[in-house]
């Protein structure tokens, strides 16, 4: 095969595949030039790469792939919004986590918030302010919820993730009640305390 018939059959495939120069290129010397084989291998090395990331079957993949136009990146952003890993799972990979516990006072709200730290020590946060201290409201102003007198702060550490599943328990909070920070509209979960801690 020339080099221009070469590029051109690069061109094609990447037209067809959302694969890389480099990909097409393997793909193309390992079928001996000839085009729809070509084809057939890049969709194999695309639809492995998806059931490595995401460690589903080759009929699962071949689907997913199909779905998004063999685009990997997209289809395992898909399978992760699907499948998300657990809170543990994101807390080792120093993701914070935190649950929303029943406040013992009315007008109040309790905040389990874990922290992941450095050398798997993670810390976990028991936070307590009145319901008006949201990020929407004070953003940036958590100085004020903090200065508040209701406001209390406990601070406990687990070297571990076994440790921090005791330390849960504890308190009944198992892991299925964590979720992102995101989830919650609390000044206080969304600050650098450590300063005032």
């Amino acid at each position: 095969m020339v080099e221009v018939s070469k590029a051109s059959a690069i061109a094609s495939l990447r037209q067809a595949l959302p694969a890389s120069i480099a990909l097409c290129r393997q793909a193309l010397e390992a079928s001996g030039g000839h085009l729809q084989d070509a084809h057939a291998y890049v969709v194999r090395q695309l639809g492995a790469d998806y059931m490595r990331r995401t460690g589903v079957d080759a009929a699962q993949a071949a689907a997913a792939l199909r779905a998004t136009g063999h685009d990997v990146e997209r289809a395992v952003a898909l399978w992760r919004r699907q499948h998300p890993l657990p809170p543990f799972a994101l807390i080792a990979k120093g993701r914070p986590m935190a649950a929303e516990l029943e406040a013992a006072e009315p007008g109040m709200r309790l905040f389990a918030h874990v922290l992941p730290g450095a050398q798997g020590v993670h810390e976990l946060r028991l936070i307590t302010h009145a319901v008006r201290f949201t990020e929407t409201a004070y953003g940036f102003d958590y100085d004020v919820a903090l200065r508040d007198s209701k406001t209390r702060v406990e601070r406990t550490f687990a070297s571990g993730l076994p440790a921090l599943a005791v330390l849960l328990q504890a308190h009944a909070i198992d892991e299925g009640m964590l979720r992102s920070i995101d989830a919650f509209d609390s000044c206080l979960l969304h600050s650098a305390l450590e300063a005032y801690l």
